[in-house]
């Protein structure tokens, strides 16, 4: 299996604290990495120094002007020389066999263009909690996800942009990362790619999520409308006239995400944002997150007032 060759890319902006972490996570690995592009985003702390005093091997700093994750994302792909593009974020870590097991997933389906592994999240004071992804109990050599949109929509998201590797002809059929989008931008390329290849999974944990870390955008800037990347997920299950099943995802999965910002919202005292986001027809697809928020006499309102959205 020694003929696949990884290029890592990492995304830099001001992450001093966890990226000399990141970087040993991707140097201790069984199968190693041919090239690691660090991409520094226009950084005002001293996260490009440490890198260069470093001195860890394979790895190439680009340096540009701030101009948003998907930005320094692209970048890296455009600068990669591997046929196999790995992404890690400057906060997260890789357990030693990540690209070992991607390797394995990449021989035992041939087919696939979009490979991931499960991962664990680490909350503050090293917390680790498992993803509650909703799947049933899977080959552990790997697997083919059948239905992207229904397992995200049931749970946490199969993988992180910290656990996921594409091969690069994928990109030049469905493009890169969105810019301008600092929200999202992960799940919008995710849901392109489910549409368009198949998706080689792996249910061992190969990924740490570090919640902890300082400046996430998700926690830092909750959106009060929704994201564009669910509006397209939506625009695109309503042309599927004949596949009820994937059009039911899709929505579903964009109902989620409906929730989980009205959640978000309404933890920060935003009420009536959350309500209105909330009061969106597609979120009946998650009664149980409505009747969590907003109690039963709210949700049977919903469901009196809201058209059929499937059929």
């Amino acid at each position: 299996m020694n003929n696949i060759k990884f290029t890592v890319i990492i995304p830099l902006y001001n992450k001093a604290s966890h990226i000399l972490r990141t970087l040993k996570s991707v140097a201790w690995q069984k199968y190693p990495a041919t090239e690691i592009i660090v991409v520094d985003d226009g950084s005002t702390d001293e996260g490009v120094l440490l890198i260069e005093q470093a001195n860890i091997a394979n790895v190439r700093l680009i340096k540009q002007q701030n101009q948003g994750v998907s930005a320094a994302r692209n970048t890296g792909i455009k600068a990669a020389s591997c046929d196999y593009i790995a992404f890690l974020d400057a906060d997260d870590q890789w357990l030693p066999l990540y690209l070992d097991e991607i390797s394995g997933l990449i021989h035992r389906f041939p087919r696939a263009e979009f490979f991931g592994t499960c991962y664990q999240i680490v909350e503050a004071q090293d917390n680790y909690v498992d993803a509650k992804i909703n799947m049933l109990p899977a080959d552990p050599k790997g697997i083919l996800l059948d239905d992207y949109f229904d397992i995200a929509s049931r749970g946490d998201l199969p993988f992180t942009m910290s656990s996921i590797t594409i091969k690069r002809a994928l990109f030049n059929k469905i493009g890169m990362f969105p810019v301008g989008e600092p929200i999202g931008e992960d799940q919008d390329f995710f849901c392109r790619a489910a549409l368009h290849t198949a998706i080689a999974y792996s249910v061992n944990i190969h990924s740490l999520y570090h919640k902890d870390a300082q400046n996430q955008a998700s926690r830092d800037n909750v959106p009060t409308e929704e994201c564009a990347f669910s509006i397209r997920v939506s625009a695109k299950a309503q042309l599927l006239k004949d596949d009820v099943k994937m059009k039911t995802s899709m929505l579903r999965y964009s109902a989620a995400h409906l929730c989980h910002l009205a959640k978000l919202n309404i933890l920060n005292g935003r009420f009536s944002q959350g309500r209105k986001l909330l009061a969106d027809p597609r979120c009946k697809l998650k009664p149980k997150h409505l009747l969590a928020l907003y109690g039963f006499s709210w949700f049977k309102q919903l469901q009196r007032n809201v058209t059929n959205l499937v059929y």
